[in-house]
This record gives C-alpha cells, sequence and structure tokens, in this order.
C-alpha cells in the first residue's frame, strides 16, 4: 500500500512539474475538479493547487516608484469543513498619503456536472471592502457555487505607493500547498532585508538583471503667439530609466499542512513565509537614507507621534478628579487602585486596538469611550500625575503574531505599566473585570515594549509570573443505587477570576445552572452561589450544590466510579504526531481537587487506583494523585502545576504523554463491593 502511494505520489509530482508552466486562470482540468481526496494528505480539507504571486516595481517621474502584486490562486475543496475557504480576505493597508489598492478581481469556481465541468463567475457584488481601522481596510472575496469538490480560480492585483512596504509572502497554510510560485523584483534603489520564518525550509533564489524602464511626462515649453504673446505649451516626451533589479524567485512544491492545535497562542507565527523589510534608499536626487531600525528606534518614534507621546502631556481635563483621590487615599497602592478604577468605570472601550489615540485622551474622557491607546494612556498620564514612575507598554496582540524584527508595525496595542524598584506592575483598564497585574488573554503574547519619557525603552515580559489557582473542595454521597449528591466549592484567582467574572459577570442564577449542567450531562444543580464576581483582584467563590443518577457503575455487588466524577480530563489535549511550534497555556496554573467520598453502607473499599506523581522535565509541570481510605470514606487529593506559561515542543512528546497519564489516572476506577 505505501508503494502504491509512493506511485502515485511521484506520477503527480511529475503531472505537476509538466503542467506548472502552462497553469493560467480559467484554464483548469477535468482530473482537478473531481479529484476526491489529496494524494498526499487524505485528511486534508482542502488544498491549494497553486500559488503565484509576482510582485514588481514601475516609475512614474511625476509620482515615482509604486508597486503591483498580481496574485493567482488555485483551491481544491475536499470536505465540508473547508468551505471557510471558499471566502479569502485580502488585507490592505493604508497611511496618511499612501495606501494599497486592489484592482482586476476575476474568479471562477468549476464543479462537475456528470461528465460536464460547470463554471460559475464571481460578480462584482460578492466583493466587499471593509474599513478596520484608519490604517487598514479588508476586502473579502465570497465564491459563488462552492461546495465540497469545487475547485476555486482566483486572480487580483493590488497596487500600492507604500513604497516601502511589503505584505509577507506566505509559503505554509493549514492545508497542503502542492505548487508556489513567487517572484519578487525589486530595483537598485530599495535595499530590503529578508527574513524566512517557520519550520518548513525555504529555498530564496537571488539573481540581478538591468532593467530600462519607459515613461511619458509632460513638458511645458514657452511660446510665442502670432500676436506676439507669450503663452505655455505643453508637450509630451518620452524618457527612460536604466537601473540594475534583484530578482527573487521561490519556487516551492508539496508543502506540508501546518495544523494548530490546542494551546496554540497564534499559529500564524510558525508557518514558514518570506518577510522583507526595508533598511534603506538611494535615490540619485536624494541620496542614502537608512530605514532599518532597532528596538529603541521605534519605541522613540512611536513615542514622538502626536497621538502618542503628546497626549501624556495633558492632564487639565482630569486634575480635578485625581486631586480628590490624591486628597482622598495616602496609602499609595490604594491610591493606584483608585485611579485604576476610576478610569475603567468610566470609559468604554470601543473594540479598537492601536498605538495611537483615536480620539485623543480629553475627547475621550469626554465622550466616555475611546480605542486602547485613548483609555491606557489616559491612565498612564493620571498615573503620572499622582506621581508614580508610569510608562506605556507597546504590545502586539496574539492575532497580530510576534513581531519578528524593530517596526513600528510590530505593534498594535498598549498597557500601562508603574515601576517598582526592579519590578513592574501591568495595568490594562479597557474592561473593568481586569484586576491590577491582569491582562486579557488577548494581550499575553511574550513580550512588550516599555516606552520612557527619555526615548529609551524596555523589553518586558507580558507573561504573568503568579501561578491562576484553581482549588476545589467536595463532598461527596455514594448510594448503592449508582447515583450521588454532593456539595461543590470552587475558588479562582488572578487570570482563572478574571475568565470567569468577563464569562458570568451578567448572568442570572439560573443561567450559571443551565451552563453547569449543559457541561455535564445528567447532573442536577440544587442551589449555586457566587461570591465577589464583581470585586476583582480578590479570588472568585462559587458554591453549589449536585445530584447526579447513574454516577456510579452497578456489575453484580460492586459499585466502580471514577475518582473525579464529572470533573475528569477524558481526552488528550495533544495529537499530534509532532509538534514545532511552542505550547501556549497564557499563563501559569495551579488546579488541586480535593474530594471526600462516603461510601454507602453495607460496602467496603475493594481496590483503589495507584497514587501516582508525575514530573515534566525542568520543573514545566507536576502532576500529583494520592487517594487513600479515610474512616468510612476515601479522600483524593489531585493537582497538576504548570510553571511555564509557554513550553517549548522539545517537550512536547513527554507533555503528550504526561497528559497521557492524566487521563489515564482520573478515569480509572475505584471499587466498592458488599460487605
Amino acid at each position: 500500500m505505501r508503494l502504491s502511494i509512493t506511485i502515485i505520489a511521484t506520477l503527480f509530482a511529475l503531472v505537476l512539474n509538466a503542467q506548472v508552466d502552462d497553469l493560467k486562470f480559467g484554464k483548469i482540468s477535468f482530473e482537478e475538479v473531481v479529484q476526491k481526496e489529496h494524494l498526499l494528505d487524505p485528511e486534508a480539507e482542502a488544498a491549494i493547487l497553486y500559488k503565484k504571486v509576482r510582485l514588481y516595481y514601475s516609475y512614474d517621474p511625476d509620482k515615482g516608484f509604486s508597486s503591483k502584486r498580481e496574485v493567482h490562486l488555485r483551491i481544491k475543496i475536499y470536505k465540508k469543513s473547508g468551505l471557510d475557504w471558499a471566502t479569502l480576505i485580502v488585507p490592505l493597508y493604508t497611511s496618511n498619503s499612501a495606501e494599497q489598492k486592489i484592482y482586476g478581481v476575476k474568479g471562477i469556481t468549476y464543479n462537475v456536472d456528470g461528465t460536464k465541468v460547470i463554471e460559475d463567475k464571481l460578480k462584482n457584488s460578492s466583493v466587499f471592502t471593509e474599513n478596520i481601522n484608519k490604517y487598514r481596510n479588508q476586502v473579502s472575496i465570497s465564491m459563488p457555487s462552492v461546495k465540497e469538490g469545487s475547485v476555486i480560480d482566483l486572480e487580483y492585483e493590488i497596487g500600492s505607493n507604500l513604497i516601502g512596504y511589503m505584505n509577507p509572502f506566505i509559503i505554509q497554510y493549514g492545508i497542503p500547498v502542492d505548487y508556489v510560485d513567487i517572484d519578487v523584483d525589486i530595483p537598485e534603489y530599495f535595499n530590503f532585508k529578508k527574513y524566512l520564518k517557520g519550520f518548513y525550509p525555504i529555498k530564496l533564489n537571488e539573481s540581478t538583471t538591468k532593467k530600462t524602464e519607459n515613461f511619458q511626462y509632460r513638458k511645458d515649453t514657452n511660446s510665442l503667439s502670432s500676436i506676439g504673446v507669450d503663452y505655455v505649451r505643453p508637450t509630451v516626451e518620452r524618457g527612460s530609466l536604466d537601473y540594475f533589479e534583484t530578482e527573487y524567485s521561490i519556487k516551492a512544491k508539496n508543502i506540508p499542512a501546518l495544523r494548530g492545535e490546542n494551546f496554540t497562542d497564534n499559529i500564524e507565527n510558525y508557518r514558514s513565509a518570506v518577510v522583507f523589510e526595508l533598511e534603506s534608499t538611494k535615490f540619485p536626487s536624494e541620496g542614502y537614507r537608512m530605514f532599518s531600525q532597532t528596538w529603541d528606534d521605534v519605541a522613540n518614534a512611536i513615542y514622538k507621534y502626536d497621538n502618542f507621546g503628546r497626549e501624556l502631556d495633558k492632564s487639565r481635563f482630569f486634575e480635578k478628579e485625581i486631586d480628590a483621590l490624591i486628597a482622598q487615599y495616602k496609602d499609595k497602592d490604594e491610591l493606584v487602585a483608585a485611579i485604576f478604577h476610576l478610569v475603567k468605570s468610566h470609559m468604554t472601550w470601543n473594540g479598537y486596538f492601536g498605538v495611537g489615540c483615536e480620539s485623543g485622551i480629553k475627547k475621550a474622557f469626554e465622550e466616555r469611550k475611546g480605542n486602547v491607546a485613548d483609555i491606557n494612556l489616559m491612565l498612564t498620564a493620571m498615573l503620572r500625575y499622582a506621581g508614580f514612575k508610569a510608562n506605556p507598554v507597546l504590545v502586539s496582540t496574539k492575532d497580530h503574531g510576534i513581531p519578528m524584527f524593530p517596526t513600528t508595525d510590530g505593534f498594535n496595542y498598549v498597557i500601562s505599566a508603574l515601576e517598582m524598584d526592579e519590578s513592574y506592575v501591568l495595568l490594562d483598564a479597557t474592561e473593568n473585570m481586569l484586576g491590577i497585574n491582569e491582562l486579557p488573554n488577548r494581550a499575553i503574547n511574550w513580550n512588550g515594549r516599555l516606552v520612557r519619557e527619555d526615548g529609551t525603552s524596555k523589553a518586558i515580559s507580558s507573561i504573568p509570573k503568579s501561578h491562576s489557582e484553581k482549588t476545589i473542595f467536595m463532598n461527596v454521597q455514594i448510594f448503592a443505587n449508582g447515583n450521588t449528591t454532593g456539595e461543590m466549592q470552587t475558588r479562582l484567582t488572578n487570570n482563572l477570576a478574571y475568565e470567569y467574572r468577563k464569562s458570568n459577570i451578567e448572568k442570572r442564577n439560573d443561567e450559571l445552572i443551565k451552563d453547569k449542567t449543559g457541561l455535564n450531562l445528567g447532573l442536577e444543580i440544587e442551589n449555586i452561589e457566587t461570591k465577589n464576581v464583581n470585586q476583582p483582584n480578590t479570588p472568585v467563590i462559587e458554591t453549589m450544590s449536585f445530584s447526579k443518577e447513574g454516577e456510579v457503575e452497578l456489575i453484580g455487588d460492586k459499585l466502580y466510579l471514577s475518582p473525579m466524577l464529572f470533573l475528569a480530563i477524558n481526552d488528550n489535549p495533544f495529537k499530534l504526531q509532532k509538534r514545532e511550534y511552542p505550547i501556549d497555556f497564557v499563563y501559569p496554573r495551579l488546579e488541586k481537587t480535593t474530594i471526600s467520598f462516603k461510601i454507602p453502607q453495607g460496602y467496603k473499599v475493594e481496590s483503589l487506583p495507584e497514587n501516582i506523581a508525575i514530573g515534566l522535565p525542568d520543573n514545566v509541570g507536576i502532576f500529583n494523585f494520592v487517594i487513600k481510605e479515610n474512616g468510612n470514606g476515601i479522600q483524593l487529593v489531585c493537582s497538576m502545576e504548570l510553571n511555564n506559561a509557554l513550553v517549548s515542543p522539545i517537550l512536547y512528546e513527554p507533555l503528550k504523554e504526561f497528559y497521557n497519564q492524566i487521563v489515564q489516572k482520573q478515569n480509572e476506577k475505584i471499587v466498592l463491593s458488599k460487605i
């Protein structure tokens, strides 16, 4: 069987090599449309059969250089789960004086009807442009009549006078790619750094050729009319520009899918791609100009933005409120908490990110609404006014990715930091349920960049240092008919408490009960109470009484039950054979469960699972499982501690086995037999 697959794959590669030079938009084979599954990855939901991208520059004497990016994509849909590929998203960036625009969008969906291939062309009404923020637009292209088996053929161009910026050239996706053909032609006047990212090897070929750019331009000449009046006579002249051009090319076949899994920050960080960053320009009329920056350069440049650093100097509009708090709170910690609460309660986040203010902190304060920068720069300004050493911290959110190199585009979020000796207290006032030193998951993403007034900066980790704890105490009565009743108290701290607050702050008691019973089929909750849900920086405590029929299995005269009951982890979250990117638990955590079982009269303990203590290398994690008889009952103490928020993929196999043993141990049986 393996031999036949190899032969098929080889034949497929030979056919692909023969056809790839002839792959043109709208020219499709019957075999592509009727193919039922991907030859090298039968589990694939879809595949990119062909991706061709060409980027090149052109010259206009009046406007200078501009770039054009030509894209051709051919995608095969194999399964229903692959239908998301019927809608393609194209990001477009814009600035004050330059922008990217999309042109020439053409698309065809191919399906089979018997022995005929049916075409359905993309309509203009299915191409939507949406403004995301003042720096970014987004084009959604929804292909028609897409179903399992369809082939999508799409072509478009992106024109840009943002000559110093190129969108990354992505090589790898969550689906396999049969063939990639990328060409990037750069005039000698631009010097770009090249970054290869991801784990799939990329060969970047480079060559230099001479190019002549022909163009027309208008020239005005003074003339004298027949009656002796001077006038300007426009003429069209022809010119040319000779220069050397560096050509970069990537040609790759059979690129495997890189699929996401549980506990992944942003899988896009790890897909193979080529990134170009403008380092310098050298135009004859301008001379040499550097653009490449250090992180200090980036931080200093952002601080000098009008909608960033200058905003931190504004205070008149809030002085009355902060003066009142200074007079009321003499303890520094209490004053910080009061200022933090003032901003959270006064402001509403409008859902937009950005390192620069959208409205400005004064207008945002008056309107009680603003973007991330409006709110957290306002908080920083207030803390500074109150005498604290407060500075903004530039952050890249998980969706935005990990900045690969120093660039102002690397950050899209800003928080506030209090410098306390050698430590930092991080603050984000965008959500009312966030506590001091708590960040939302979106902003916990490797390192941020703290920016000071004097232009210096420092990398600081956004990952919490303290464990978020989940502590559960249960008292459970086991009945001879297989039913159970019990009481359970759950205590949550730090980020686990924040996540509970965020999810449940608006819910009524009956809604909480419904959620619990929905997660645990057959569980009946008689009562549920919560404490401290409205008080960030305090533990959330949830108490409930429950019962469950059939929790215990009856076989003959014996009772069998899982020691963790409905709290057991039943499935290993790690399933890949190999993982090449980090495991992201977001924050360190400690989960400890203590259960006291009361066994029914007339029964005794026949057997208990064995105790176990296992650990991961480098003290990354520890699992303890201790169960013993306790008078006429049983006591279980089960704990799992994860000390690292980010775990290296080198430890994937040990981590996978770690969870295998947890699942196995938590689902072993307590056996009770009649006396």
